[in-house]
């Protein structure tokens, strides 16, 4: 669980899970989950109740589906995927989009970074399927740095992820991840830059 901040405002939490197993079309799965809620106290000025669940190749981490449902003040909105990575399409609402390479998905990316080497100053190419498209994100090996937590202070390697243009981030947006610099590879702070300003989520509980 990690708590997110504006400055000294906290904003609520952001819950990230792995379950069990699960068998997909064959495939041996795992279902990820994301759950991102404002504080209550924060609730009459705004409210966010947003989740993200992917089903994902236990082999890989490719997304075999994905659904995102977001709760943001008066805006709701509701999608679903259907990845054909060997066939390079996804399916949406009534819509087959055709893809030039196997794509992840805005959770699924966290995770397969936790899996690959990090080596400083190299960048990995990851394709990222959002708003209906395939994004080009380059993710940035960038330094070692010490990070304090509420959970206690980490050794981490900073990832920093970027796209073109207004891509999948939004117009000005980014995002740094701080991974821990040890076989866990855990994401023990996430930064991102929004149009209101800067979120840091840090870590606060882990459970197994």
């Amino acid at each position: 669980m990690f708590e997110a901040h504006y400055g000294f405002i906290n904003l609520g939490t952001l819950i990230l899970e792995i379950t069990d197993t699960a068998t997909i079309a064959g495939k041996k799965c795992y279902l990820l989950s994301s759950f991102l809620n404002s504080h209550p106290d924060m609730r009459f000025i705004f409210s966010i109740n947003d989740t993200l669940n992917t089903m994902t190749t236990v082999d890989g981490l490719l997304p075999v589906s994905y659904e995102k449902r977001i709760h943001e003040g008066k805006y709701s909105a509701h999608q679903k995927f259907q990845f054909c990575q060997e066939s390079l399409y996804v399916l949406t609402a009534g819509s087959k989009i055709n893809i030039t390479h196997p794509v992840r998905d805005l959770l699924s990316f966290w995770y397969y970074l936790r899996l690959v080497p990090l080596v400083l100053k190299d960048t990995l190419i990851l394709w990222i399927f959002e708003r209906n498209e395939a994004h080009r994100i380059e993710c940035l090996i960038q330094k070692k740095e010490v990070i304090k937590t509420p959970l206690g202070k980490f050794s981490t390697i900073r990832v920093t992820p970027r796209t073109a243009g207004k891509g999948i981030f939004g117009a000005g947006g980014s995002m740094d991840i701080w991974y821990t610099d040890d076989q866990n590879r855990l994401p023990v702070q996430i930064r991102t830059k929004l149009k209101f300003g800067t979120v840091n989520f840090k870590l606060k509980e882990v459970r197994n």
